[in-house]
């Protein structure tokens, strides 16, 4: 480590791989992204369970302990999330950034003893429909230092909050994935779980007959085969790993992304998904709430249902795709977050 620069310790106690080995959720990605806007100004270590190691771009890594692993029970799952915050936080850093977080996290820092480190968190909900939750995050708060949030609507409730998005638009990253020439489709990718409404998306599709192309990892295996049963002649379903270069492959050349969050889990969080749909022109379907919470333009619906008689091919695409244009440029340009976020830390 180059001794004259300050160090961070970036924190994801989260993520996992699955049971063959591929990583969950963007977790990994997150990680890697945020580690290239930081890794000239500050010396990184970067500390992930021991399945994530494999695809951590940063070459000064290490495991949790006790990491944990995919399918662990919630018991021992936030028992483990305890001890390896506190051993990740007992290092020589000066500042440790927990970049992927969740309520347990907010819990610990209650208790935390900061002593000369100075903490940073990135936060996209705020647990406004708990109240219990919602009061420990507000006085977690009190001990962070940099708060960065990934939404904008965050910063009405967290005045100290300073924005930056999931993701960060890179033209040389992305726009070999963008083409003017879409395929008459919806896809719709990642982990397919209780957290989805997916029956209610493949009814809908199979009533309204637009193509829908199905691409992820079932946690529930009966759940696949329902959907499997129930589905129409103009949906595919596969259940398997889409790694990330076919990813962005299938969400580029498609006309639209489906995004099925349950709005009651989901409508005040960001989508990482939704931010890469515009960073491909990929217009998002998804709940109007959710939608909105991420001032990303698409085709919103209060209940699924609603498109069952929707015209999608008659959709004008050009309207949005100048409204992206404008957003990826003001809000998402990578070398604006980047400066923000070393100012940001750099200050702490």
């Amino acid at each position: 480590m180059n001794s004259s620069k300050r160090k961070v310790a970036m924190v994801d106690f989260w993520s996992v791989a699955d049971d063959n080995g591929k990583p969950l959720g963007h977790g990994g990605k997150v990680g890697n992204e945020y580690y290239k806007y930081v890794e000239g100004k500050f010396d990184i270590t970067q500390y992930v369970n021991q399945t994530m190691l494999p695809f951590i771009m940063c070459p000064d890594k290490e495991a949790l302990s006790p990491s944990i692993s995919n399918g662990e029970r919630k018991a021992s799952r936030v028992l483990k999330h305890f001890m390896a915050l506190r051993n990740a936080c007992n290092n020589d850093a000066d500042i440790i950034w927990f970049y992927v977080p969740d309520i347990y996290l907010f819990i610990f820092l209650l208790f935390f003893n900061k002593r000369n480190k100075r903490i940073a968190v990135n936060v996209y909900e705020e647990y406004q429909t708990n109240k219990i939750k919602c009061r420990i995050f507000k006085r977690a708060l009190r001990k962070i230092d940099v708060v960065f949030v990934t939404n904008e609507m965050l910063l009405k409730d967290i005045p100290q909050g300073i924005l930056i998005p999931d993701y960060t638009y890179d033209e040389e990253e992305y726009d070999g994935f963008r083409t003017a020439h879409k395929i008459e489709r919806a896809v719709c990718l990642g982990t397919m779980n209780e957290k989805k409404k997916l029956r209610e998306s493949v009814e809908t599709f199979s009533k309204n007959g637009y193509p829908l192309y199905i691409a992820g990892q079932f946690a529930d295996k009966g759940m696949y085969e329902d959907l499997i049963a129930i589905k129409g002649d103009n949906i595919k379903i596969e259940d398997r790993y889409v790694d990330s270069i076919e990813y962005y492959e299938l969400l580029g050349s498609s006309r639209y992304c489906l995004i099925p969050y349950d709005a009651e889990f989901y409508k005040n969080r960001t989508s990482g998904v939704i931010q890469e749909s515009l960073f491909c022109d990929t217009i998002p379907i998804s709940h109007k709430e959710i939608l909105e919470f991420s001032g990303i333009p698409g085709v919103g619906y209060k209940d699924i249902s609603e498109l069952g008689n929707y015209d999608f091919s008659a959709v004008g695409s050009e309207r949005y795709l100048n409204l992206y244009s404008e957003i990826r440029r003001n809000k998402y340009l990578r070398s604006k977050v980047v400066d923000t976020v070393e100012r940001a830390l750099d200050n702490c």
